[in-house]
């Protein structure tokens, strides 16, 4: 067993013999045991700034070893022990083992706490709490309780500077991205107003009545712009098309239309055809219409005659409102009204009419005239054969439809007055 002189604290280039570690330095070595032995082995320490060096070394590859285990762990990345690492660092020391455990103390803390004020947003702001001083270092007065000095911890392990409070290992370099309470509370109010106003049936109903009123006035549009061509480019009228008349001549409607060839169909001013023709006498109403693509289309309403007036020159035919519009035929056989004035507007002329025309047509036939009887307020029908018959009050329009119905069986008796003014008492003058 070889003998060495102990090292009791003597100088660093002391020569060990062969004692076992923590007693000398290794036989034959010449080094002293402080240069190479761990604090408390027994050799002597090298100088603080040495020992201080080789910790924050050995810190920062260990750092660098816990980083990369963090990132293997979010990825699910699987590696074999000691992998990836180099030295000292695939072996950690007990200083090593107390600031790790201490690191995921605190990340476990902060989760916690970030969690915590996730569930509790919108609370009134206080004092922080516990778990939080824990995560940040920091607790309510501002003291730092992290045991930090210089960058390194209690320990003497070398901590990285944390620039922002991002959720997860390894993002203690990154900026805060985290967003307070109430802004998170707000965004999420507004998005459920949002979901709110596209579900109500109003919202919808007002989309719907939006959208409607688009595609109309796109529609409206886009049919005054098609109008608009056609007036300028469309197919000129080449024919004009009458129809409905019985006394009216043809050419006199079509003269009246005035429709040039070769003027487009579309530009045609109907409204403006139909006055020229409703101004012929015997027209009672038009309608001018367009037959794509190159034919107008008058139809033309004649009026009905319904008695005869005598004018200074001619007779003039008279319709049932009282209007006389036109020189009548030689041959048309109609009762001829002996009035005083023949006009739409004249009461006995509308009454003369209107009885005229609620007689059986057999009856009216046999009817030469219409006048006026004693003192005006009556009427008085002159029919063939010299006979008459009593009409009574003009203006009693109620017993008009009775007059009519019994007159027609009254006139097959023979007689030369037949008086139809009571209804429920005629009488016959031979």
């Amino acid at each position: 067993m070889g003998s060495g002189t102990r090292n009791t604290g003597g100088a660093g280039n002391s020569v060990g013999t062969g004692g076992p570690p923590g007693t000398g330095g290794p036989p034959g070595t010449g080094r002293s045991p402080g240069a190479d032995s761990p604090p408390g082995t027994g050799g002597r320490p090298g100088s603080d700034d040495t020992v201080g060096a080789d910790r924050a070394d050995r810190a920062d590859r260990a750092d660098r070893a816990d980083r990369a285990d963090r990132a293997d762990r979010r990825t699910g990345t699987r590696r074999p022990d000691g992998a990836g690492r180099s030295g000292a660092a695939a072996r950690r020391t007990p200083e090593q083992e107390r600031a790790a455990a201490e690191r995921a103390r605190r990340i476990r803390a902060r989760r916690a706490a970030e969690r915590s004020t996730d569930a509790t947003a919108g609370a009134a702001p206080g004092p922080p709490s516990e778990a939080a001083s824990d995560a940040t270092g920091i607790d309510a007065a501002g003291t730092d309780t992290t045991g930090t000095v210089g960058g390194r911890d209690r320990d003497g392990v070398r901590r990285p500077a944390r620039t922002g409070t991002g959720r997860g290992p390894g993002t203690g370099d990154r900026p805060a991205r985290r967003e307070t309470g109430g802004t998170a509370r707000d965004r999420v109010s507004a998005r459920s107003a949002a979901r709110g106003r596209t579900a109500d049936p109003r919202h919808r109903r007002r989309r719907l009545i939006a959208l409607l009123a688009t595609v109309l006035v796109v529609l409206i549009g886009l049919s005054a712009a098609g109008w608009w061509a056609l007036g300028r480019f469309g197919p000129p009228v080449s024919a004009v098309e009458v129809t409905g008349t019985r006394q009216i001549p043809v050419h006199d409607v079509e003269a009246a239309a005035d429709v040039g060839t070769g003027v487009p169909l579309a530009a045609v001013d109907t409204d403006a055809v139909a006055a020229r023709v409703s101004a012929i006498p015997g027209v009672a109403g038009v309608d001018v219409g367009r037959v794509w693509p190159a034919t107008l289309a008058v139809t033309v309403s004649e009026r009905t005659p319904a008695a005869l007036v005598a004018t200074p020159d001619v007779l003039q035919l008279v319709d049932v409102t009282g209007f006389a519009y036109r020189e009548a035929p030689p041959d048309l056989r109609l009762p001829r009204l002996e009035l005083p004035n023949v006009a739409p507007d004249d009461p006995a002329t509308l009454a003369a009419v209107t009885a005229l025309q609620a007689l059986p047509e057999p009856v009216r036939d046999q009817v030469e005239t219409l006048a006026l009887g004693a003192g005006g307020s009556t009427f008085e029908l002159g029919l063939t054969e010299g006979r008459r018959v009593l009409w009574g009050p003009w203006a009693d329009s109620a017993a008009l439809a009775q007059r009519a119905e019994v007159l027609g069986p009254l006139l097959e008796q023979e007689g030369t007055v037949y008086d139809v003014s009571s209804p429920a008492l005629v009488t016959v003058r031979r």
